[in-house]
């Protein structure tokens, strides 16, 4: 008996002194303007996640609304860029007033989830925008391709954040097909 307690008990000695390392949460931006936030976003590289399984050419346009709401349409092709075309929209509202930089998205009326924005360039042209645990995050670009030198800063950044392997890099249409 004394030994199976010795042996629970540097067994759980040995699993308490093995620390995982934990990625710290990003805060979001100051602020973020609707108006300035709004309109079309193609996607440069994004985490897994179920609704874009086999989305090629994503994009993701907002169409400002009244009370600093936002009407949210997800593009995207199946498999290959002209192939099918998969589309969902959904309702953004800003979580601070008159400010997006924590807002929450609500899809077919039931489904909400919370998002920020982590990193936004000053002239709007460049956003990542994740979930609190960096689960899903994207990073979004006004146009299809991004220079090789400001992607990989930005994937710099979000190193501290989040395993960045784990990022998707996604296949853009290069006549920007959405516009």
């Amino acid at each position: 008996m004394k030994s199976i307690f010795l042996t629970l008990c540097l067994v759980s000695l040995l699993l308490a002194s093995q620390t995982s390392f934990e990625y710290k949460e990003p805060k979001p931006v100051k602020y973020v303007s609707p108006k300035n936030f709004s309109g079309l976003w193609y996607e440069i590289a994004r985490t897994y996640n179920k609704f874009e399984e086999n989305c090629v050419a994503a994009t993701v346009e907002y169409k400002q609304l009244e009370d600093n709401k936002l009407k949210v349409f997800n593009r995207c092709f199946q498999y290959e860029i002209g192939g099918e075309l998969i589309s969902y929209n959904g309702i953004v509202e800003p979580q601070l007033e008159d400010n997006l930089a924590v807002l929450d998205k609500t899809y077919y009326w039931i489904f909400t989830k919370e998002y920020r924005i982590i990193y936004l360039d000053k002239s709007y042209e460049t956003a990542i925008m994740s979930d609190k645990k960096m689960k899903n995050l994207w990073i979004m670009h006004r146009t299809p391709f991004m220079e090789e030198k400001k992607l990989n800063k930005l994937i710099k950044f979000i190193d501290n954040y989040m395993d960045t392997s784990k990022l998707i890099f996604t296949k853009q249409d290069k006549n920007g097909r959405y516009k």
